[in-house]
């Protein structure tokens, strides 16, 4: 059985344990925070792993996630909540609108051969507020006066609100991980990472550059404005300031940053984290400390894990593994935090801590699978 199969083996394991959280926590009783907890962690992870499909596989920095994220939820504002579409028809149509407009900008950009590094960053940056300004103008968008989600029917099949977001989250969350993971393991993503690393020379070894650089953008745009349609239901009430924001696209940043943008696995990791934070410093009162506090974490870590918390764990799972366990069971044994989220928090950045050790020698975190296998033909004889 290759790696490859054992992964998605895995991946079909964990799909049919976390389907089952909502029937647990319902039959045991407990808060339903804690599926609010995890359906907005599912949230972060699939903005932030379709982010990295684009920036970490192919090394264009974006700042458009915002831009794919608005136009999924007004899409589904628009159709569900102003046209009467059911909302699971809606969902598709504008995964792919985004989708399309992440291509139109692929069609622009990526044919221009100055249109790189900064210059695409600050043009993915102003298509959120060239679509800002459209909604804004246009009555049948927006208009000014805002979209109402709030009461629109879902299918009886999804349960309760709690329990349908957690569902249509989790499964855009496990999509969007899949599609990235077959990337990262296929001869596509070892042309990805040609590109990332020295594009030039990518297409001169025969990478077809503009379809590989299209088919990430595509990606990065589709999933995240089908993981914005599923949110318009959590905002509630639409607006053009709540939308098309800087706050969606910092975020994937700043997770995708911190997990690792080398692996398909980091920005995962990294927006668990960084949520998990962000939500205990706003449980504990420290709303206005908590970017200061992100904020510098952030600089520690980039400075001293470059490759991403994840991968420096992965290269010693054994004792991140051994503090984690050990944490959970003393804080829950002597009853140390108040709730599980608070001993999964605090385990959490125990185990980051051993992230911080230096190593003897360092992973090589530049090449995939892919890649390694791509090498290892090159160099075997005819």
């Amino acid at each position: 059985m290759t790696s490859r199969t054992k992964s998605l083996i895995g991946f079909g394991v964990v799909a049919v344990v976390l389907n089952l959280v909502p029937t647990v926590v319902e039959s045991l009783d407990a808060p339903s925070f804690y599926v609010t907890f995890m359906f907005t962690a599912f949230f972060w992870i699939s903005q932030s792993v379709s982010w990295n499909i684009l920036t970490g596989y192919t090394g264009y920095f974006s700042f458009g996630q915002g831009a794919w994220f608005g136009i999924g939820v007004y899409t589904t504002g628009i159709l569900a909540a102003k046209h009467g579409w059911p909302f699971l028809l809606a969902l598709p149509v504008a995964g792919v609108l985004a989708g399309l407009g992440g291509l139109l900008l692929g069609m622009i950009v990526f044919r221009l051969r100055k249109q790189s590094g900064e210059i695409f960053a600050l043009t993915t940056l102003a298509v959120a507020f060239v679509l800002a300004s459209v909604a804004r103008l246009y009555s049948f968008i927006d208009g000014g006066r805002g979209i109402f989600m709030t009461g629109t029917p879902l299918p009886a099949f999804l349960g309760d609100f709690r329990t349908a977001m957690f569902r249509m989250t989790f499964v855009v969350a496990f999509l969007t991980l899949l599609t990235a993971f077959l990337l990262y393991e296929s001869r596509i993503g070892w042309g990805m990472f040609a590109i990332r690393d020295d594009e030039p020379v990518a297409h001169g070894l025969g990478v077809p550059v503009f379809r590989y650089k299209m088919l990430a953008l595509g990606t990065n745009a589709f999933f995240g404005g089908l993981m914005g349609g599923v949110w318009s239901l959590q905002i509630g009430f639409v607006t053009v300031e709540d939308v098309f924001n800087i706050r969606v696209p910092l975020f994937v940043i700043l997770m995708s940053v911190l997990g690792g943008l080398r692996h398909w696995m980091g920005p995962a990791f990294g927006a668990v984290i960084i949520y998990a934070l962000t939500d205990r410093l706003n449980s504990a009162g420290l709303e206005d400390l908590n970017q200061v506090i992100i904020g510098g974490l952030l600089i520690i870590l980039v400075l001293a894990v470059r490759e991403g918390i994840y991968l420096r764990l992965r290269a010693r799972w054994k004792p991140a593994l051994a503090v984690f366990v050990l944490a959970i069971g003393v804080w829950t044994v002597f009853d140390l935090g108040s709730s599980l989220i608070w001993d999964f928090f605090y385990a959490s950045l125990l185990t980051v801590a051993v992230a911080l050790v230096p190593l003897k020698r360092q992973p090589d975190t530049a090449a995939s699978p892919a890649s390694e296998a791509m090498a290892a033909s090159d160099r075997s004889p005819p």
